[in-house]
């Protein structure tokens, strides 16, 4: 794989508060301008004899022990030379190595101003007509053009030595690298702290990092976790130990979903942590949420919009006004035998309403007591009440059209059957906050979300879970569990956009994701991880979407036969610009899934500092994976990308 040909990982870094903890090396992308054998004579008729190519045999860059030493920053290249065919009999070597220069393009010994030397060998012997050597050029510059030859020293006439070069210098390119992983700080594993994980629910707001719950084994979560990027480290923020009932439902719960909602009249943004499994095969489609102004998981009664007036409409969505009663001539109001307000009424018998200032009739505003998220709104009359059924597996995001932002809930598996049998959902959810109680009379419980789907009769392809990413203004939500073919994996990916005027979400596939120069497919897979990168690298843009690991068959399957094969590390890049897809560097060396993707912004990192590269990365952090060494188990580790 062209990757890994040029980007070859070598040693991790294992980075903590952002300083590198552990000195790696890493391959560099090399240019290479080499010739074949030539012929060298020195002036004189000394040192008869043959010079094949000089060739660069490794080109690495190594990182410094510590953030502070960034001096020690260091380009190096190993590079292998021979002199073979030499007269012995007139001419003894002294000495061979190498010499180098960024701006003489036939570097000699003898200008010290621009030309460095590296010596390798002295006292060679005089008796062997092949010299064969190896030498390593350290503290080179990075993205910087270097000329390198090697040469000879030999006695010459006896009164003076005599220099040789192999004619035809080698002319190569040290560059920033790029396509590589990097091993970040391990979450912290102590019984207080955080537990390897998988299948956690994360979302991003405002360059920060939130992760809650997940499982290990059949044991679930209940924290939520934050990423200092700066740091490189994990904070928990709370625990969510809000007393399970009927409306709040399990909090220790994996494989669902969660939404950063900013509510701009509260000066607050509530994480709403969305259905899930809350045991094995057992779903809920409760929504519990934290307030990261206030700190802390909240009751559902001190929801920022609890208590919120709207305007009351009838079951038939008509607006309810306020009406005009009859007064007593001291202003109170009349009531009837039955003790209640009598209204006025027109000729024709109907309640006049009262009007405002211009005219207009006063719609009757009513106070929500219940005016808060509790249920996603999948369920049944059952003997003429509602069940509520889960989800899990689903995905949650937002979209912006004419300066309206939309939140939504879709996909993913729900319990909600009539044969006992979960099944795949193809029903997007829509948040309206506005609207957020009934407008069916004054059941004011479940009103915060519409099934837009139903709503525009539209049908797709459900999807159980699926990547999903937020990548400018639109999202990409793609691979899973398909709803199509009896729940078949899926390789499709759909670019999805929301349009106000309609109503309604778009749906638009991308190309099929194959990279066409390599020739190799995208594994259809499940339970993957994916991130958003739009960064600027060599004064080019570049907008793209990446996602990799995951699992090449059913959820039921792995879980009766776990198999390694059956788990993924491959990662790939769509490129909006050019509309094609392109594999990568593997992440890591351990196949997984139920890993949580992410894009952050460094300011840390000694690229960044040091030579202007972009500060977006992705992560990939977590998963259930499988290693050699290890066997099967949730993990804890965190890598970061470069482009």
């Amino acid at each position: 794989m062209k990757s890994k040909i040029l980007f070859t990982l070598v040693v991790a870094l294992a980075l903590l508060a952002g300083c590198i903890k552990d000195e790696g090396d890493y391959l560099l992308t090399v240019r290479t301008e080499v010739n074949d054998s030539t012929v060298v004579t020195a002036a004189g008729g000394y040192m008869e004899g043959v010079s094949t190519k000089d060739s660069i045999v490794e080109n690495y860059f190594r990182v410094a022990l510590t953030d502070e030493q960034i001096q020690q920053l260091n380009c190096y290249t190993v590079l292998r030379s021979e002199f073979k065919d030499l007269n012995v009999e007139r001419n003894g070597i002294k000495e061979v190595g190498y010499v180098y220069s960024r701006t003489n393009k036939n570097p000699v010994i003898g200008d010290k101003e621009k030309c460095k030397v590296l010596s390798v060998k002295k006292d060679v012997s005089s008796t062997e007509p092949n010299v064969t050597f190896s030498g390593t050029i350290e503290h080179l510059d990075f993205n910087s053009t270097y000329y390198v030859r090697s040469y000879a020293i030999c006695k010459g006439d006896g009164k003076s030595d005599s220099v040789i070069y192999n004619s035809r210098p080698l002319v190569y390119q040290t560059v920033l690298p790029e396509d590589v992983w990097y091993e970040r700080n391990k979450a912290p594993i102590t019984p207080k702290e955080m537990t390897a994980r998988t299948d956690a629910f994360s979302c991003t707001y405002n360059d920060k990092v939130f992760v809650y719950g997940g499982r290990n084994a059949t044991v679930r979560y209940n924290d939520l976790w934050t990423y200092d990027v700066n740091k490189d480290t994990w904070t928990q923020l709370g625990t969510c130990d809000i007393i399970e009932t009927s409306h709040t439902g399990p909090t220790r719960r994996s494989n669902g979903a969660m939404l950063a909602y900013p509510n701009a009249k509260a000066a607050d943004t509530l994480l709403f942590i969305i259905g899930g499994e809350v045991s094995d095969d057992e779903y809920t489609g409760t929504i519990i949420y934290y307030s990261t102004a206030n700190n802390t998981f909240d009751e559902q009664a001190r929801h920022p919009n609890a208590g919120s007036t709207f305007a009351l409409h009838d079951d038939l969505g008509q607006p309810v006004y306020e009406i005009e009663y009859e007064k007593n001539e001291d202003g109170t109001y009349k009531y009837d035998e039955t003790g209640n307000r009598i209204p006025v009424r027109d000729g024709d018998g109907n309640e006049v309403p009262v009007k405002d200032a211009a005219g207009q009739p006063v719609v009757r505003m009513v106070n929500s007591s219940r005016n808060y998220i509790e249920e996603l709104p999948i369920y049944k009359e059952i003997e003429g009440k509602k069940q509520y059924f889960g989800l899990a597996g689903c995905v949650a995001f937002s979209l912006t059209d004419k300066g309206f932002t939309k939140f939504f809930v879709a996909f993913g598996k729900t319990d909600l059957s009539s044969d006992g049998q979960k099944h795949i959902s193809t029903a997007v959810y829509e948040y309206v906050v506005e609207n957020d109680w009934s407008k069916q009379g004054s059941d004011l419980l479940y009103s915060a979300w519409n099934n837009l789907s139903a709503v525009n009769n539209r049908t797709t392809e459900g999807l159980y879970q699926p990547v999903c990413v937020e990548c400018g203004d639109r999202v990409i939500v793609g691979t899973g569990e398909s709803s199509r073919s009896n729940n078949s994996l899926s390789k499709t990916f759909y670019s999805m956009s929301y349009s106000v005027s309609a109503q309604n979400i778009r749906m638009e596939a991308l190309s099929a994701p194959k990279d066409e120069e390599l020739g190799e497919e995208f594994a259809a897979r499940a339970n993957a991880a994916a991130f958003y990168l739009n960064y600027t690298k060599n004064n080019v843009v570049h907008d793209r979407f990446y996602v990799g690991t995951g699992r090449t068959c059913t959820e039921d399957v792995f879980k009766g036969t776990p198999e390694p094969e059956l788990l993924l590390n491959d990662f790939w890049c769509y490129d909006f610009v050019s509309k094609k897809w392109s594999r990568k560097a593997d992440c890591s060396n351990i196949v997984r899934q139920g890993a949580v993707g992410f894009a952050v912004k460094r300011a840390d990192d000694v690229f960044v500092k040091n030579f202007g590269e972009t500060n977006v990365r992705g992560m990939f952090s977590f998963g259930e994976g499988y290693d050699s060494n290890n066997g099967f188990r949730s993990l804890n580790d965190n890598w970061e990308y470069i482009p």
